[in-house]
């Protein structure tokens, strides 16, 4: 049996490779730390910020049409790769993902942190490093493989996300 995925919007099953989850539970995890320390202004903290952004990209945005326009790489990553998209978001900073089609779903792969902000032709530009990443199987390219790894990750994510989603309705 499979595992359920992360969640469902628009129609698209939503789940997330182990790169993007440990990301994604590293700021939730943060951004909970900063209300506890600082319960009247956590809000307005970059981080926090940052987590907004990030669940309304996941959770809203790229659910709406990930086969959007803005989404398109284009060659960016290279030829091989222009099944690959992107959001950009906060100025410099980028969301990779995958979907598909056939199966309704859409695989969030990798969010660059501040160590690979946007800057075109650096080592740790963004997309350099998403490209190395794929050329050495992490996140995999094959859908498959991606699918089969993001599933066997999504369980943990799920309920930091829900405190998440939870928290942002209250």
């Amino acid at each position: 049996m499979r595992p359920a995925p992360l969640t469902e919007r628009n129609g698209w099953k939503l789940y997330a490779h182990p790169a993007f989850s440990r990301a994604l539970e590293s700021l939730i995890l943060t951004v909970e730390a900063l209300e506890k320390q600082q319960p009247q202004t956590y809000r307005s903290h970059p981080k926090t910020k940052l987590l907004k952004r990030v669940l309304d990209l996941i959770l809203v945005e790229v659910p709406r049409d990930p086969n959007a326009l803005e989404f398109q790489l284009g060659n960016t990553l290279g030829p091989a790769y222009r099944h690959w998209r992107r959001a950009r978001f906060l100025a410099r900073f980028r969301l990779f993902f995958r979907f598909s089609s056939t199966h309704n779903a859409i695989v969030y792969a990798w969010v660059k942190d501040e160590t690979t902000l946007r800057k075109a032709g650096a080592q740790t530009d963004p997309y350099a490093v998403f490209t190395k990443r794929l050329q050495e199987g992490n996140p995999p390219d094959n859908w498959n493989a991606l699918l089969r790894e993001a599933e066997s990750a999504g369980q943990n994510l799920e309920s930091a996300l829900k405190r998440t989603v939870r928290k942002e309705q209250d």
